[in-house]
């Protein structure tokens, strides 16, 4: 039986945007689609006020990369849910082939203890992915309502204001208005968040498995016998292969699924980052900063989860030339001496990496992080998720500042 804390979280978030992703058929996964173009509205509706917002202001500075942090959200949040409308079939394919292999190798003890890993760690992940991002939105949400109560407790007068910059075809110093464009707001936010989470921790799922069947494949290898294989086509096969040739197309479709996707996000979380830089260096000493840095973090989070799970699955593909290597091929291919020419194709193939590619980038640490010669030479076994992560974490801040910088001096 696979393990309950498949696609736990992904379950709920999609049930709520209209999708049923653990459905007996692609055909019907799809339940509910007025949920999913409710949202898609929510997002349409509210890009005009904030492109108006942008065109208004757009000889201050500070203002337009204001507008300019929205508008890149939405268009991205848009992007997602007109992605899953358009090749939610294929991506429901792709997780139930994915599924029906985990039934097949979740039978046995040690190939279910390594699914039930990935996934708990997947889980937390995308738990605390979520939280990120729910953190981010509640804090844009409240922000205005209490820089609100700070000018009303300061100088007795009420200064509307609103969280996110938008135009509106009213006055919104009257309580009513206020409340219908508050309102507008923050279905705005909840229809941006939804999808973007939803996404976002579908990919790092779906990543994670493909991992565990990586990992199930290199067990499968370490303790492979002459009894594990197939005389049936003349020169022995090893039936592990097909698990693995199985796995390697599954991650064939992944990357076809989310290649435009992952160009896309890389693109705009590079904008994302400029105006956020110069909004912090701006608004260091407002109250607004902390809304900024909850942002950032959220921008660097939604960056790291697509570089770091592309990492994985990357160096978990790789490892099985190791794998192969480790099994009793001298004793295996003594019996069976069409083993050895099998065996030798298995680990040509495997040092050529399974990658999560864009369209001009791939979906990897060294992609964002431009490291020093000595440490692109260290051996990746040695580096954990903290190390990668401050290397990125340095990189982006030096970028960051050369952003700030132009920005300024613009201004």
């Amino acid at each position: 039986m696979l393990t309950n804390k498949f696609l736990k979280l992904q379950s709920c978030l999609f049930r709520l945007l209209g999708f049923e992703l653990l459905a007996k058929s692609c055909s019907c996964s799809w339940q509910q689609p007025h949920r999913t173009f409710a949202s898609l509205l929510a997002v349409l509706s509210f890009l005009p006020l904030t492109v108006c917002f942008g065109l208004r202001h757009i000889q201050n500075l500070n203002n337009l990369t204001d507008a300019l942090c929205s508008l890149l959200i939405d268009v991205l949040a848009v992007f997602k849910l007109g992605l899953l409308i358009c090749r939610h079939k294929d991506i429901m394919q792709l997780l139930h082939s994915l599924q029906q292999l985990l039934h097949e190798e979740c039978r046995q003890g040690a190939a279910a203890a390594i699914i039930a890993q990935q996934n708990k760690r997947e889980q937390f992940i995308s738990g605390l992915y979520k939280n990120i991002f729910i953190v981010s939105a509640a804090s844009a949400c409240l922000m205005p309502l209490l820089r609100m109560l700070y000018i009303f407790y300061r100088y007795g007068q009420v200064e509307p204001a609103l969280p996110f910059p938008s135009v509106y075809p009213w006055h919104n110093r009257h309580l009513l208005n206020y409340s219908v464009s508050y309102a507008w707001n923050v279905c705005a936010a909840a229809a941006v968040l939804l999808p973007t989470v939803c996404v976002d921790t579908l990919y790092c799922a779906l990543t994670h498995n493909l991992c565990a069947l990586f990992q199930i494949a290199q067990h499968k290898f370490k303790h492979a016998t002459v009894a594990d294989y197939n005389a049936q086509r003349g020169v022995g096969q090893l039936d592990l292969l097909t698990l693995y040739q199985r796995t390697l197309d599954l991650t064939g479709t992944l990357n076809a699924c989310f290649r435009l996707l992952v160009t896309v996000q890389f693109l705009i979380a590079s904008l994302h980052l400029c105006v956020l830089s110069y909004q912090m260096a701006t608004n260091l000493l407002q109250p607004d900063v902390l809304f900024f840095f909850a942002f950032t973090c959220s921008i660097l989070a939604q960056v790291y989860l697509y570089c770091y799970c592309g990492e994985c699955v990357k160096d978990e593909s790789m490892r099985i030339t190791a794998a192969i290597y480790e099994c009793s091929w001298l004793e295996m291919t003594c019996q069976l001496p069409g083993l050895s020419q099998t065996l030798q194709l298995s680990m040509l193939r495997a040092q050529r990496a399974s990658c999560i590619r864009g369209y001009f980038l791939e979906a990897n640490r060294i992609t964002f992080v431009k490291v020093s010669a000595t440490d692109r030479r260290t051996d990746r076994q040695t580096e954990g998720p903290s190390h990668i992560l401050t290397h990125f974490c340095l990189q982006i801040v030096k970028t960051a500042m050369s952003y700030v910088t132009l920005l300024r001096s613009m201004s």
